[in-house]
């Protein structure tokens, strides 16, 4: 049996309908069989943040971005960013939520960490105050700043150093000076050490024979010490 050409076309478009369907769910991040649960995070600034965009706890994917709305407070304006999370992914009370970077100049993304041990699971619905990202427009103008001021300082020390140079240069002179005299002394001593080197030896060898007596007078001291208290007696003069 031959299929008619209405009948080829309608298969080839049914498969091409299911292709679509399959790609928009792997694409779009759509999760109709996982169970999972909505938290919400306040952010200042979310820093470029789009639906859609990953969420990770501990650099692990576990949901999506699935909303994002302004939030107009009496104080502030804020951004909801409304998050779905896989049913598995256990977020609990001290919970940070960060916005990031995959690599340096990436996608960005929703970073959770799971919390303190111990601590109680969040609800679905709960809403987590963000870490605000770091501004790298306001970290640039700081470091212009700081280069800036470095640039100051360099100028004022090399123009101090310019108007004292006379001062400066005859301090080194004097250092100079001083240790060619360190030198000429220490030559000195060494000549003088020289010169009286058998003196030296001698009394070096008798305060070793200095040394070794006092042990032997200390050890012999130890083993008698009635010495200590012996007093000859003296001989009584004979009367003539």
């Amino acid at each position: 049996m031959r299929l008619n050409n209405e009948i080829r076309i309608g298969m080839m478009v049914s498969a091409v309908v299911v292709l679509l369907a399959g790609l928009s769910i792997k694409t779009g991040n759509l999760n109709f069989t996982r169970a999972g649960y909505v938290l919400k995070v306040r952010f200042g600034n979310i820093d470029g943040v789009n639906v859609n965009a990953p969420v990770m706890v501990n650099g692990f994917e576990v949901g999506i971005v699935k909303d994002i709305a302004i939030k107009d407070d009496a104080d502030e304006t804020q951004m909801e960013l409304t998050l779905w999370l896989d049913d598995k992914a256990k977020i609990r009370e001290g919970a940070q939520a960060y916005v990031k970077n995959l690599g340096l100049l990436g996608e960005k993304y929703v970073g959770l960490s799971a919390g303190p041990k111990g601590g109680k699971i969040l609800s679905p619905e709960t809403v987590i105050e963000g870490v605000e990202p770091s501004d790298l427009g306001k970290l640039m103008s700081d470091g212009q700043e700081i280069a800036a001021q470095l640039k100051e300082i360099s100028q004022s020390i090399n123009g101090h150093l310019q108007k004292n140079k006379e001062a400066i240069d005859s301090i080194l002179a004097n250092m100079d000076v001083t240790v060619k005299n360190m030198s000429s002394i220490t030559k000195n001593v060494d000549e003088r050490l020289e010169m009286n080197k058998a003196h030296i030896d001698e009394m070096m060898v008798n305060l070793h024979a200095a040394s070794v007596n006092l042990d032997e007078l200390s050890y012999d001291l130890k083993a008698n010490p009635w010495k200590l208290l012996y007093r000859p007696k003296e001989q009584k003069k004979k009367d003539f």
